[in-house]
C-alpha cells in the first residue's frame, strides 16, 4: 500500500508538472474521459517520469486545435528547460519548428536533404524541397487566391527514383541528367560552415526564397 500511495503521489506530480487541472482527481480518470489537449500533456508526463536525457515528440500536436496546440508546446517548453533534456521534435509543421528549434533536419524519402541552425534554414534555403515546403504555407502578407503545392507524389522507398530521389519533382532538375543519374552527396552549402545541403545545384538557390519571415526561435529541440 505504501508503494501504492507513493506511485499516486509521484503520478500527481507529474500531472502537476504539466499542467494539467485538478490532478488530484483526475489521477483516476480513464483516457477516454480526457480532452485530446489533457491527454497529450499525460504523455509528456509518462516521457519525463523517469528523468530521461533525452525526448523525441513525434508530431505531438496532432489533431489538436490552435489554442490547444500552443499549451502543448507550451508545456514542451517549460519540460525541457526544467528537465535540461535534449529534445528531438519530428514534425511536418514548420510553424512548430521556428517556435521551437534551434537546429532542423529537412528529410525527404527517408534521407536528409538540408541541415543546418533554424534561422539559415528558414532564410537561406539550399534545398528544392525544403524551398518547396516553405512556399506551400499560406503567408497573411500575400494576396495569393491558391497554395503552390509541391507537384507530384512522394516516391516509392522501396522503389525509389534513381539519383536524387527529389528529381522527379524539381524544378532544377528539368533537361540535367546529373539530377536524374548521380545521388548528390551532403555538402556545406555556402550559406555557412554549419549548413549542409543534398543537391546539386545548391548555389542557384542563393537568394530564391526571400518572402518567409524571420522565426522566433525560442526553444532547444532539433
Amino acid at each position: 500500500m505504501i508503494e501504492s500511495r507513493s506511485a499516486i503521489l509521484r503520478t500527481i506530480e507529474l500531472l502537476k508538472r504539466v499542467r494539467i487541472p485538478a490532478a488530484e482527481s483526475r489521477v483516476k480518470d480513464y483516457p477516454h474521459q480526457l480532452s485530446g489537449g489533457m491527454r497529450q500533456r499525460a504523455m509528456i508526463a509518462m516521457a519525463i517520469a523517469n528523468s530521461p536525457s533525452l525526448l523525441i515528440a513525434d508530431e505531438p500536436t496532432t489533431a489538436l486545435d490552435v489554442t490547444i496546440q500552443a499549451q502543448v508546446l507550451e508545456v514542451l517548453k517549460t519540460v525541457q528547460v526544467e528537465t535540461h533534456a535534449a529534445t528531438i521534435l519530428i514534425t511536418h509543421d514548420l510553424g512548430i519548428v521556428a517556435e521551437l528549434c534551434e537546429r532542423v533536419l529537412v528529410m525527404y524519402a527517408g534521407k536528409i536533404v538540408e541541415h543546418g541552425d533554424v534561422h539559415t534554414i528558414f532564410q537561406n534555403p539550399r534545398h528544392p524541397y525544403t524551398i518547396g515546403l516553405m512556399d506551400s504555407l499560406p503567408k497573411l502578407t500575400e494576396d495569393e487566391e491558391w497554395l503552390r503545392p509541391i507537384l507530384g507524389q512522394p516516391p516509392s522507398l522501396i522503389n525509389r527514383p534513381s539519383g536524387c530521389a527529389f528529381h522527379p519533382r524539381c524544378f532544377l532538375s528539368q533537361g540535367r541528367l546529373r539530377c536524374h543519374e548521380e545521388v548528390p552527396p551532403l555538402r556545406k552549402a555556402d550559406g555557412g560552415d554549419d549548413h549542409f545541403s543534398a543537391c546539386h545545384f545548391a548555389e542557384e538557390l542563393v537568394g530564391r526564397h526571400s518572402k518567409f519571415s524571420q522565426p522566433v526561435g525560442a526553444g532547444g529541440a532539433s
